[in-house]
């Protein structure tokens, strides 16, 4: 066997329209504005909502909670988000009342809103001129996978009015907490030529063709998904998947110069949480290549870990034939800060220097300038090669060095018996990975293999193990 060298993983809104003349608010608005929301409104919604028309101030907090809604199918006024936070709003305006303010609007509440109860809390001495009125406090949040925190921990410091003793600029930081909780920055608030505020339904997207196929699944063709698991970026489970169906009787085109053909279809797919709301989706048309009359392409979600109904399928929108099939899946967590493994991938080939192209039909698999050519299934002609690519996250760092120290160990067996052994990779770095083969099967005999990946992390004294299995035919 041969190791090439490591990959990291590299997967790689407009602004407010302008409003219309101003009038004065309502006390009922005056309150949602200023107690209500106060502390998760960002500072362009405040004015767009003080800029407008009373009779649009309705339509407004409707937007306004359906851009924070999570469940991204249908972005509702009354979502969980809004329950959720109306839920912690009362138990703040409770726990940090204050003289002539709610408690959710000052400083204390907007923070404990927004970071959640602190790690610790440390009393100040109260001054002598303020009688009756709070301790001084110091709020200290550590870091977490939750709460990214630099330096290692965050220090909130409030004077006895539960307002920030530092100054405003850590009123500027809960500003950009405030900015995560908009999941939907395409919702935007938008007026018409009439100068009205264009209504939340008005806003939201129709469906696509491609959308209703794995709203409602049908089967048109054969058609397998197989889900895969990666780690993104920002500390996110990236969840990739191949969908492979029978390409007869659908559209194609040439997929490049040597006249390789291609099926024209438009792949999509869903996230759905137990709840039954849909937190992710994804769509592209692409040029799956055809193999053995049948094409292959993949799909993208982003999502937390947890469970999920995944619908994926592809649609020929020339034919209008569509298949799309459900699964069950369970996406780990690779965000723990511990060591942690993303699933082993069998693949066909590496492109090096690829570019990135969200309408190639292996988008999801780009790897910084290289891509790999993912193999779905699992089974193998003795005339072929095997590759396989693994990457790994959050090696521990030793203080002394600077530098990880992680030792891949792979195999091949059969029946318990090893067959094959790569030579033993060592990483010096947090997060690595690495393409092993390609394997010859020319001299195995047909049966059912196991490819065993054994990492362990020298600093932090812990190993894990990976097995993908494959099946060599006649």
């Amino acid at each position: 066997m041969s190791a090439r060298h490591a990959l990291i993983l590299g997967l790689v809104a407009s602004g407010l329209a302008g409003s219309a003349h101003a009038e004065k608010m309502s006390k009922e608005n005056k309150k949602w504005l200023e107690e209500e929301v106060a502390a998760i409104i960002l500072p362009s919604e405040e004015k767009t909502f003080k800029d407008m028309k009373e009779a649009d101030r309705l339509e407004f907090q409707k937007i306004f909670w359906s851009r924070r809604d999570t469940g991204i199918d249908t972005p509702r006024p009354d979502n969980d988000f809004k329950a959720e936070f109306l839920k912690k709003k009362a138990e703040a305006d409770v726990k940090f009342r204050a003289a002539g303010r709610v408690g959710s609007a000052t400083d204390c509440g907007k923070t404990w809103i927004l970071l959640g109860e602190p790690d610790e809390k440390k009393s100040g001495e109260r001054g002598e001129s303020l009688p009756g009125k709070r301790q001084p406090e110091t709020w200290i949040y550590k870091d977490k996978p939750a709460l990214r925190v630099k330096d290692g921990q965050m220090q909130v410091l409030f004077d006895e009015q539960c307002q920030f003793a530092q100054g405003a600029h850590l009123g500027e930081q809960l500003q950009r907490v405030a900015e995560t909780k908009v999941a939907r920055p395409s919702v935007e608030f938008r007026f018409g030529k009439d100068g009205k505020l264009v209504k939340l339904v008005d806003l939201l997207p129709k469906p696509t063709q491609a959308q209703a196929l794995v709203k409602e699944p049908r089967a048109d063709f054969p058609l397998e998904v197989q889900p895969q698991y990666l780690k993104v970026s920002d500390g996110g489970s990236a969840l990739v998947g191949l969908v492979h169906g029978k390409a007869e009787g659908l559209t194609s085109a040439a997929l490049d110069a040597t006249g390789k053909r291609a099926a024209k279809v438009t792949i999509a797919a869903l996230a759905i949480d137990p709840e039954g709301r849909v937190l992710a989706t994804y769509e592209q048309a692409t040029l799956a290549p055809i193999e053995n009359g049948m094409f292959t392409a993949c799909y993208r979600l982003g999502t937390k870990p947890g469970k999920y109904k995944i619908v994926a399928g592809a649609l020929d929108e020339t034919t209008k034939k569509g298949s799309a099939v459900a699964q069950d899946v369970e996406v780990p967590d690779f965000n723990t800060g511990d060591l942690s493994l993303a699933t082993v991938i069998l693949v066909k080939d590496i492109e090096e220097g690829a570019q990135n192209d969200p309408a190639h039909p292996f988008a999801a698999y780009q790897l910084g300038g290289a891509r790999l050519v993912p193999r779905f299934g699992t089974s193998y002609t003795k005339d072929e090669t095997l590759s396989f690519f693994y990457q790994y996250y959050d090696a521990k760092v030793d203080q002394a060095t600077g530098k990880a120290s992680v030792v891949a160990t792979v195999q091949i067996e059969t029946a318990g018996r090893p067959v094959a052994r790569a030579a033993d990779q060592t990483f010096e770095v947090v997060v690595g990975g690495t393409v092993i083969g390609p394997v010859p099967l020319a001299k195995y005999e047909p049966g059912k293999y196991l490819v065993k990946l054994k990492l362990v992390d020298n600093v932090a004294k812990k190993d894990l193990t990976r097995d993908v299995t494959f099946e060599v035919v006649k």
